[in-house]
């Protein structure tokens, strides 16, 4: 069974239609349909997805298990997690609009504390609402620049004329990368590889809570 059967599933076994899950979830109706009609294979808001509708977020992500989550599955738990979680430094602020920059911070950045195999991670203060409701004003973008890019997940992108922002990777090819963000107010943008100085990908997007130290 593929994500888009599971999702059609789980909604079905809610009792809930595509604008009703949408609007629990802050999201685009579009973006519900995506997905079960196959269009969109991940998503960086399957767990909240999950949770509206009740069912097992590593079911409906992976496929693993029982919808419920329940004792039903015959997949063997891996080793506990024991390694510690990593400070990472936020090192600057991140526009998120189309005419943004990003600029450095003083000693006082702060830092997260979270789980990352990257050891060149490092994170952003976002500012902006391009990628609202889903990413606000405030919250802070943990950046793995040695992770592949995913499509369909969240990129930092800072390109030559000093423009950085924080957008959902749609596709890239031999020419450039599609973008987008989640607000409809804000365009589709495709950016050349030419015009792009760095692009990275987006491991981790934290709440202000989890920041420590002073911004």
């Amino acid at each position: 069974m593929e994500l888009k059967d599971r999702l059609k599933q789980a909604r079905k076994h809610a009792d809930m239609t595509q604008s009703e899950l949408a609007e629990r979830a802050g999201i685009k109706q579009a973006s519900i349909s995506e997905i079960e009609r196959g269009l969109t294979r991940t998503s960086g808001y399957l767990v909240k997805l999950a949770t509206i509708l009740g069912v097992s977020p590593l079911w409906l992500s992976e496929g693993v298990g029982s919808m419920s989550g329940g004792d039903q599955s015959n997949v063997v738990p891996g080793p506990p997690i024991v390694s510690p979680a990593r400070q990472i430094d936020i090192v600057g602020t991140a526009q998120m609009g189309p005419d943004g920059h990003w600029v450095g911070l003083d000693d006082a950045g702060g830092w997260v504390e979270t789980w990352s195999r990257d050891t060149d991670a490092y994170a952003l203060l976002l500012r902006g609402d391009s990628m609202a409701p889903a990413i606000r004003s405030g919250w802070v973008a943990v950046c793995e620049p040695n992770h592949r890019l995913v499509p369909g997940e969240y990129v930092m992108v800072t390109t030559t004329d000093g423009q950085s922002m924080v957008k959902e990777l749609l596709f890239q090819n031999d020419t450039g990368v599609s973008l987008m963000s989640i607000n409809a107010a804000y365009e589709r943008r495709t950016i050349p590889w030419t015009e792009i100085e760095t692009i990275h990908y987006v491991g981790a997007i934290l709440g202000p809570s989890k920041v420590l130290g002073r911004i």
